[in-house]
C-alpha cells in the first residue's frame, strides 16, 4: 500500500478544499490533474491545507473521475476515498514532517507540491501515526 498527502489546493481557491471535504475525494487541477491517476484502490491518501497541516485521511477507491472546473473541460481529476475521517485535531506541518523523518530520515520534500507519495513501509509507518488523531 502506498500513502500520498494531496494539497487541497486552497491558496488557488477555497472553494476545492471545501469540495474535497464535503464530497470525500482528493483531487488535482489543470497541470498537475494527472497525479490522481498514480494513485491506485486501497491507497491511503492524507489531505494537506496550506497554513494548516493535515486535516483529513481516506482510503481511495481507484477510480479516476474527471469534472469541469470554471468552465475549463476536464480540468479536475478526482477519486472518492472510503473510510473518510476529518480529524479530531488538524496535524500541524512540523508535527506531521517530524512522523515522515520518524520513518524517512532523509525526507525534504516541500509540502507545496500537489501530492507527495510514500511507499511500503514508510507509508504504514505515516498512517498508523495519523491514524491516532481520528
Amino acid at each position: 500500500m502506498n500513502l500520498y498527502i494531496i494539497n487541497t489546493n486552497k491558496s488557488t481557491d477555497k472553494r476545492y478544499e471545501w469540495e474535497m471535504i464535503e464530497e470525500k475525494k482528493c483531487s488535482a487541477y489543470r497541470s498537475t490533474k494527472k497525479n490522481i491517476e498514480a494513485i491506485k484502490k486501497g491507497d491511503n491518501v492524507l489531505l494537506y491545507s496550506s497554513g494548516t497541516g493535515i486535516i483529513a485521511r481516506g482510503i481511495a477507491d481507484g477510480v479516476v473521475k474527471k469534472k469541469t472546473d470554471m468552465e475549463v473541460v476536464d480540468a479536475e481529476y478526482y477519486m472518492s476515498l472510503t473510510d473518510f475521517y476529518l480529524l479530531i485535531k488538524e496535524i500541524p506541518h512540523h508535527k506531521i514532517l517530524s512522523i515522515i523523518q520518524k520513518v524517512k530520515p532523509d525526507f525534504k520534500k516541500p509540502f507545496t507540491s500537489t501530492s507527495l507519495k510514500f511507499t511500503y513501509p514508510e507509508s504504514e509507518g505515516i498512517w498508523n501515526e495519523v491514524s491516532k488523531y481520528v
